[in-house]
């Protein structure tokens, strides 16, 4: 392969990352509004339906919310029905947040079709090709993380000096 080729199969590799997230994004938005939430209490019920009950410090690292800002979505996401607190019964000193049946329901509404038709595509891989894409998606994970925390510190944004 020719470094030209290279560099373009390099571009429209990343144009489809970023045209991905875009419509990620789109996907977001409209499951947010649908719910009547604002992106981030969607972001923390998403985190809970997908991994299950956690305490409430581990879903804020997850979603990538501060400890404070998430005693609020919580607090709004239960007073819509969408979570519950319960305490850990493995530790009755903990708190476990967890999705309502409701939340579940709807989730399952919603990404039934397109978990079915990503499973139907993902099975024309080999089990090499799928663990080269979850390795790749794994890096771009940790990347986007990096870039999350350089944003917020300033380096890199070109904001350092002001």
């Amino acid at each position: 392969m020719s470094d030209d080729t290279r560099r373009q199969m390099v571009d429209r590799l990343m144009l489809a990352l970023t045209d991905l997230q875009n419509v990620s994004d789109q996907v977001d938005q409209a499951i947010s509004s649908v719910l009547g939430l604002n992106r981030t209490d969607a972001r923390c019920l998403s985190c809970l339906i997908i991994r299950g009950p956690m305490a409430a410090g581990d879903l804020a690292a997850v979603a990538g919310v501060a400890p404070t800002a998430l005693t609020f979505a919580v607090g709004r996401l239960e007073q819509a029905g969408y979570v519950e607190r319960a305490r850990d019964p493995a530790d009755r000193r903990r708190v476990l947040v967890t999705a309502t049946g409701e939340a579940t329901r709807f989730a399952e509404r919603m990404w039934s079709q397109t978990v079915t038709d990503s499973e139907q595509r993902l099975s024309n891989y080999s089990t090499q090709q799928l663990e080269l894409l979850t390795r790749f998606v794994d890096e771009q994970i940790e990347l986007q993380r990096r870039q999350v925390l350089r944003i917020r510190d300033g380096s890199g944004t070109g904001q350092e000096d002001h």
